[in-house]
């Protein structure tokens, strides 16, 4: 990633919620979070992300349903209008602001058309971190506040993760519904496996 300085971003996480979770509802993003991190950390050294592609997909992350406000219909549409327009993410310079709008708005289905006014090597990492971010969304989609990713190992042809959870069906469900951006950014295929 180019060196814009993103780590600088005056965003902490209470400046975050004051504007978007006012009501701190927001159990999913948080878990989301949290669960995108742990893949980051998997895979990061094989993969040569750093810090910076971390702290971008932190934000995506805790970003990624702001759309809701707007509309539950296509929220992550609105979501990434909301970063590319609202002034509240003026203070973000260009390409991050772009970037974290694509990977934030790509959390379901396509990305953004606007992903080709990057450089190729900035798409290299919307596309990488929005995998990410879409398996955890993934991993989050029954909303088991007990589930727990025990285990995540890269091998050198897949990528294993296990889970601790009385959903483990539902889970795998969705992964599997959700990770074909992942196998394609990442060229490995996920194994997902329930902790005994």
């Amino acid at each position: 990633m180019h060196n814009h300085g993103f780590c600088s971003i005056p965003f902490s996480y209470q400046r975050l919620a004051s504007r978007f979770f006012p009501d701190n509802a927001n159990d999913h993003e948080m878990r989301v979070m949290h669960y995108s991190l742990s893949i980051f950390d998997a895979i990061k050294e094989e993969f040569s992300i750093g810090p910076k592609e971390r702290r971008l997909l932190y934000l995506s992350a805790i970003l990624h349903d702001i759309g809701y406000e707007i509309s539950a219909k296509k929220h992550d549409s609105h979501t990434l209008s909301i970063i590319r327009n609202d002034p509240f993410f003026n203070c973000i310079p260009h390409p991050e602001r772009l970037m974290l709008a694509l990977i934030a708005g790509g959390h379901r289905k396509k990305i953004s058309s606007e992903i080709h006014l990057l450089s190729k090597t900035d798409q290299l990492i919307v596309n990488r971190l929005a995998a990410i971010l879409r398996i955890a969304d993934a991993i989050d989609y029954p909303r088991d506040r007990e589930l727990r990713i025990t285990h995540i190992q890269l091998h050198s042809y897949f990528l294993e993760i296990h889970f601790s959870t009385t959903v483990f069906d539902a889970v795998r469900t969705r992964i599997e519904k959700k990770s074909s951006l992942f196998e394609k950014t990442f060229d490995r295929p996920l194994k997902l496996s329930e902790s005994v």
